[in-house]
């Protein structure tokens, strides 16, 4: 044992000459966990058992260099954006909204070709929904009859929700609990001379989820076919990703 200095005796075995970062970590731990269990027994709380004490002492170390690690830098990640479709094709994209309080919500579809230009819109109070996945179902039924009242033969169908776009592309998607909205979308979809259905994140479908918050149950329905309004052409051009027009 070295010859220690009696009043900085604790400090001067910490240094590194004499351990080592980590075994100085367990030492200044141990101890904590010492005093403590020490103050609790003069205080009359129960006597810690040597295993909690080990357990206490792992703890600390382990709270200890999660504070000493290096903060991780996490890349910004760009959100992504509309992507325009294959030339002949449209996209439409749906998104619903439900207001549990009431059991009721909204849905809303854009239709855009491929050039990213707004072709047709709409808007549609909902009443007597269930969920958010009965809400989203009930959007992608607009959005396909929307598609058909204007003459689309290649349609990919866009939706934010993945279990809904994994139920249309289930053959038992009948037995679920939206089963016969599934089956009216599947019915649907048959009427295009082709069709695909996709997963694309929220921040893809923004302009839809704009166009349900336009009707409520005041303003019960809102179609924009004829004459597409500036808002929704500006927002349209936003949405889109510059590098994909």
């Amino acid at each position: 044992m070295p010859l220690l200095h009696p009043t900085t005796w604790v400090l001067d075995l910490l240094q590194p000459g004499f351990c080592s970062q980590e075994m100085a970590a367990l030492v200044v731990c141990g101890a904590w966990s010492l005093w403590s269990g020490r103050n609790a027994r003069r205080h009359g709380r129960k006597v810690w058992e040597p295993g909690a004490a080990v357990r206490h002492v792992a703890k600390m170390l382990e709270d200890l260099a999660g504070l000493q690690r290096p903060p991780e830098w996490k890349q910004h990640k760009e959100l992504e954006r509309w992507k325009k479709p294959e030339q002949g094709w449209v996209k439409v994209n749906t998104d619903g909204a439900f207001r549990a309080d009431l059991g009721s919500g909204s849905c809303g579809a854009v239709i855009r070709n491929h050039t990213g230009q707004v072709i047709a819109g709409a808007a549609r109070w909902q009443d007597y929904l269930v969920d958010a996945l009965m809400a989203e179902a009930v959007a992608a039924k607009e959005g396909l009859e929307l598609a058909m009242e204007i003459g689309c033969d290649r349609v990919v169908l866009e939706t934010d929700n993945r279990v809904l776009k994994n139920l249309l592309q289930d053959p038992d998607a009948g037995r679920s609990l939206i089963g016969s909205l599934c089956l009216d979308v599947i019915e649907l979809s048959k009427c295009f001379v082709d069709f695909r259905v996709v997963w694309v994140s929220r921040s893809a479908n923004s302009v839809a989820h704009c166009c349900a918050q336009k009707v409520s149950s005041s303003t019960r329905s809102l179609f924009w076919i004829d004459e597409i309004p500036d808002w929704l052409a500006l927002l349209a051009a936003k949405d889109c990703n510059p590098a994909m027009m």
